[in-house]
């Protein structure tokens, strides 16, 4: 479980695409469900989510399901493309790796300064991904960004 987070300025963009299409499970849902009534438990807005984030989510799964390798690697250029395509001004991003259950997922990063930091924080929209690896085990990235 790791968090990471970064308020910069648009460095040089990039030519990147804008996905659209992504079809959430259960389990996204889900977190979507407890992030957001969490937030509006605290008196905070809930965050709107967008496919594009959920798609570069998606693919940092498959990369620390492809490597074994758990932990924020190419965070920058998930940083930028988002910057670019979307104009996110702030982009913050929780990970884990091998819970049983998203409540689990939920609290364990609740109870996490850096990741409540990140569910709690000046966020306007948000996306993720669950994927399993052939065991069966639990990966997740959860991408914040503020337009």
């Amino acid at each position: 479980m790791a968090s990471c987070s970064t308020e910069s300025p648009n460095e040089t963009p990039v030519d990147y695409k804008i996905v659209n299409n992504f079809t959430y499970n259960q389990e996204e849902l889900q977190i979507e469900q407890k992030i957001n009534e969490y937030r509006i438990s605290k008196g905070l807005t809930p965050l709107d989510k967008i496919n594009h984030i959920s798609y570069l989510s998606e693919g940092h799964d498959e990369y620390m399901i492809s490597t074994k390798i758990v932990d924020h690697s190419y965070f920058n250029e998930r940083e930028q493309n988002l910057k670019a395509t979307l104009g996110a001004r702030k982009v913050g991003e929780n990970i884990a790796y091998g819970y049983e259950t998203i409540s689990s997922t939920f609290n364990a990063w609740l109870n996490s300064d850096l990741h409540r930091m990140n569910i709690e924080g000046d966020y306007t929209n948000f996306g993720v991904a669950v994927r399993k690896d052939s065991n069966g085990t639990m990966y997740i990235t959860n991408i914040f960004i503020k337009k």
